[in-house]
């Protein structure tokens, strides 16, 4: 008997028979994850039509977070979505959007991947401050059940005294942001 006939009757004997119909979940389906009620987010706000992070700061917002003179730009980020990363002389920041992972539940399943991890909220909205350090932190804020804006926040020299608290500014800057996030 040759090789491909073997594998041939090899292949015939391992098939079940049957109706042919699954009743599971497809292979290319993602489980769904229920949402965690004290991180249910209230009142949605969607991301997905956000083509460009850059645009979720105009020109006045960007002077009030101390960014009016940096350097913005875009970038598509780990999540498929788009970041806006900023270069500034007292900071640099990321605004990232993530509309594909599953929010703050599916964050807040993570946790123990963080050096650390601050559960907190942000303009009524679940969020957490994450690896937090004396000059640096990123702030993720559930704006919706499956969605969020993470800002990761680097205080370079200068700037002002409120730079100083990395979380409390990454904070300001999600919070400028999400102003011009459309509701759901």
């Amino acid at each position: 008997m040759t090789a491909a006939i073997a594998l041939a009757l090899a292949a015939l004997t391992s098939c079940s028979v049957g109706s042919g119909i699954s009743t599971g979940p497809s292979p290319d389906s993602a489980p769904q994850q229920s949402v965690d009620p004290a991180l249910r987010v209230t009142d949605p706000r969607d991301l997905t039509g956000v083509q460009d992070a850059c645009t979720l700061l105009n020109p006045e917002q960007r002077t009030r977070v101390g960014a009016g003179d940096a350097e913005f730009t875009t970038t598509t980020n780990e999540y498929g979505n788009s970041t806006c990363e900023i270069f500034g002389d007292a900071f640099n920041a990321a605004v990232d959007i993530d509309t594909n992972h599953g929010g703050m539940t599916n964050l807040n399943s993570k946790k123990d991947n963080f050096d650390n991890f601050t559960p907190t909220e942000v303009s009524g909205y679940p969020a957490a401050e994450l690896n937090a350090e004396s000059t640096a932190c990123k702030v993720s804020v559930g704006v919706a059940d499956d969605q969020s804006i993470e800002v990761d926040f680097s205080k370079n020299s200068g700037g002002s005294p409120e730079m100083n608290d990395p979380c409390g500014y990454a904070s300001k800057i999600v919070v400028e942001a999400l102003r011009n996030v459309p509701p759901a």
